[in-house]
């Protein structure tokens, strides 16, 4: 094709027509253009679809997780409602006096709930990899109720871990024999098959104004995790739906 286009060239010019040369010469950079500008179509063609194939694996990625997270989430909630319970139980045996109580999982009352999104720690900065603005938002939203929740678990964490497990070893309430005796078990929350703390004891603790007081934190501490982590399971449910909503475009 070269060859071709240079004899037509040396033909013009052995024929002195420089006119009729200077109208090949404009088209022959008329199809150059023509053909670079097609070049470039065909390889930003290309790399939108690599793009569009790179977003589509992140956000089949994403949606992995934040899945996790919500699996997670409603492991948490449920035993976030399960202590929020048994301190209900605690308050009505020690300040109401209530005698028909029979506490359930009284072991629960030192328990810290495994809180661990995945999703914020597999690519914290995923939301700038993001194009799609209304994605972008829901992502930004659910990391800032993660944020929001990261510190209400920081504050239960220490009035747990602190206080009321450090008074209840100074109550000598946990039974060093159930313990050591039954330790190979499921040891989850809800899976406890034994007491290594007396259901009678914690009872006569609740009516001491000391714990009362720790319990009255923990509780505080306990409802606001359970409202903080309320939204975010709503929130993780939104950003499923945008997400797979954009899966599944064509």
């Amino acid at each position: 094709m070269i060859k071709f286009f240079r004899k037509i060239r040396q033909r013009l010019l052995t024929e002195n027509k420089f006119s009729k040369y200077l109208l090949y010469a404009i088209g022959e950079i008329i199809l150059v253009v023509i053909g670079i500008l097609i070049a470039l179509q065909i390889n930003n063609w290309n790399e939108q679809r690599k793009q569009n194939r790179n977003l589509r694996d992140l956000y089949s990625n994403l949606l992995l997780d934040i899945k996790a997270d919500s699996v997670s989430y409603s492991t948490n909630l449920k035993e976030l409602k399960g202590i929020d319970f048994l301190h209900e139980q605690l308050y009505k045996t020690g300040v109401k006096n209530d005698t028909t109580i029979v506490l359930k999982n009284p072991n629960s009352l030192r328990y810290l709930i495994y809180y661990n999104p995945i999703t914020k720690e597999n690519d914290p900065f995923i939301a700038s990899k993001i194009i799609n603005d209304s994605i972008r938002k829901e992502v930004l939203t659910y990391f800032r109720n993660m944020k929001d929740m990261d510190d209400v678990y920081s504050e239960l964490n220490d009035i747990i871990k602190t206080k009321m497990r450090v008074y209840l070893g100074n109550k000598k309430m946990y039974k060093l024999k159930n313990w050591f005796e039954n330790k190979t078990k499921n040891t989850a929350l809800g899976d406890l098959s034994y007491d290594f703390i007396n259901n009678a004891e914690l009872i006569a603790l609740s009516k001491e104004v000391e714990f009362q007081q720790i319990l009255f934190e923990a509780s505080l501490k306990i409802v606001n995790n359970i409202d903080v982590l309320e939204i975010l399971i709503t929130q993780n449910a939104n950003l499923i739906r945008v997400i797979e909503n954009e899966l599944n475009k064509k």
